[in-house]
């Protein structure tokens, strides 16, 4: 973090957070588009910190309006966060961000930043904005994008020397990659002008922000570029909010802690051996193993793990739901992985799941890919016709999220644990239908879910296939009816 400026007394941070968010839908059918997600953080408030971290703002105003109070809620007054928010609702949508603009910044008397609510930043050199603000008339953001595709979707600038000379929204035609942002200063004078052209008729007023900004600037206003350094994502699609999870995730993600919560389930003594490899895993930080009874072999592979393995006994009447539940809810990783001790996934594509965890919010192995199980399993024939069955069925009531599965009873998987904690109240299952139960919540959750193919063994030589207590149609049934329960209700 660079330096912060100090601020002009009474700089007021504003947030424009009350559109429809029509572009992100079905995302934003139940959430203002502010409240999407990357990396378990709103990108309202991650607004509200760049404001607190990089420009020392402690005043913020939020204009809010779509599904407003779930920010409020959320929100609250922001001592939580260590800044005073206040709240100005927007009750004309249709009068556009100039509009939002407006009413954040009418009555502050004081200069003003604001920064779009659906915007995300990484990594970016906000620190800078009050230094290039000094003695201008108002700053824009600008950034350098390696695809033209994204500067179609914002706005482009002439240069006057060092001032902005014009501005152009959503350009046809795309000649560099520099490309305005959300972020602006505004001085004492431009939020005067703003106020003053807003009020000279009621009713009326600018309509597109960019556009009012242009006209100040070919009227000879001095407003300065401030060109931002770093990564930035404006979200309005699936697409858009997906990488920003990458982006945010990439940046930290070796300092993640892995998780793995492995579930004992009436095997004891046999699954001693996969707890031992899989805390040799360097990708691996902790093994919570989940028992209903210890014993003599995971007393010994916890000893030998390396500091890694942890046991967690739970009463002998504990579901298996309840066992998956209880180790998900006891692991201290930022990442939490899953396994199951009847030793039939291979400790080897833990790295696998993580790679792709970079741009999932949940990771789900499957079992379905021939050349990947191994022969003598029973992942063939009518079992993995039902699990195909199960999971395309799974699509197709949820086929607005454009979801792809073959296998989303697959225990093998892994989540972020802020996933997880968003999900959890609505987990409900007491049997192994909470395995599939998952998938459903974090679908429902508006989250980005990647399967892949994962190595399937049978390891008892006593038998031709994998025993499995579950695989029964009892069992197919539970799982049917949860799904159409779940479809049918609405997401908590």
């Amino acid at each position: 973090m660079q330096p912060v400026t100090a601020p002009p007394p009474g700089l007021v941070g504003v947030i424009p957070a009350a559109g429809r968010g029509v572009r992100a839908y079905p995302f934003t059918q139940t959430i203002p588009k502010s409240m999407l997600q990357v990396d378990g953080v709103p990108l309202v408030q991650r607004n509200v910190e760049l404001m607190r971290d990089a420009l020392g703002i402690r005043e913020v105003r939020i204009v809010v309006g779509h599904h407003g109070h779930l920010i409020r809620e959320y929100l609250g007054d922001g001592s939580r966060l260590g800044v005073r928010i206040t709240y100005v609702e927007n009750d004309q949508l249709d009068r556009e961000l100039a509009y939002s603009v407006y009413l954040g910044c009418r009555g502050t008397e004081s200069p003003c930043v604001v920064i779009l609510a659906d915007e995300c930043y990484v990594g970016t050199n906000h620190a800078e904005l009050l230094g290039a603000a000094e003695g201008a008339l108002g700053v824009a953001a600008l950034i350098t994008t390696p695809y033209a595709k994204h500067v179609r979707k914002n706005y482009t600038v002439t240069f006057d020397g060092n001032r902005i000379a014009d501005m152009h929204e959503k350009p046809a035609v795309v000649t560099e990659n520099l490309m305005g942002t959300g972020t602006y200063y505004l001085s004492t004078e431009l939020v005067t002008r703003l106020v003053r052209d807003f009020e000279r008729e009621p009713g009326q007023g600018p309509r597109i922000w960019t556009t009012w900004l242009a006209e100040q600037c070919r009227a000879g206003g001095d407003i300065r570029p401030l060109r931002l350094t770093g990564s930035y994502v404006n979200v309005n699609s699936r697409d858009d909010l997906n990488f920003g999870n990458f982006l945010v995730r990439e940046l930290t993600f070796d300092r993640k802690k892995t998780s793995l919560v492995y579930v004992v389930d009436q095997e004891e003594e046999r699954a001693a051996r996969p707890v031992e490899a899989f805390a040799e895993r360097p990708e691996i930080d902790e093994v919570v193993v989940v028992t209903r009874q210890t014993s003599p072999a995971l007393e010994r592979a916890a000893a030998a793990g390396h500091g890694k393995v942890r046991l967690l006994p739970v009463p002998a009447t504990t579901t298996i739901g309840a066992l998956f539940t209880a180790g998900m809810d006891s692991a201290t990783g930022d990442i939490l992985m899953l396994s199951y001790s009847d030793d039939t996934f291979s400790p080897r594509d833990v790295s696998k799941l993580l790679v792709y965890l970079r741009d999932a919010d949940l990771v789900v192995g499957t079992r379905t890919t021939r050349q990947m199980i191994e022969q003598g399993t029973n992942m063939r024939g009518v079992v993995r016709a039902a699990h195909v069955l199960l999971a395309k069925l799974l699509e197709m009531l949820w086929w607005r999220f454009e979801c792809r599965f073959t296998d989303v009873c697959c225990v093998y998987r892994a989540i972020w644990a802020s996933t997880y904690k968003t999900i959890r109240g609505n987990l409900t299952a007491t049997g192994v239908e909470i395995i599939p139960e998952m998938v459903i919540e974090v679908l429902r959750a508006r989250r980005r879910i990647i399967e892949v193919p994962v190595n399937y063994y049978n390891r008892d030589l006593e038998f031709s296939y994998v025993r499995s207590r579950y695989q029964s149609a009892g069992t197919f049934l539970r799982i049917l009816g949860l799904m159409f329960r779940k479809r049918l209700g609405s997401p908590r």
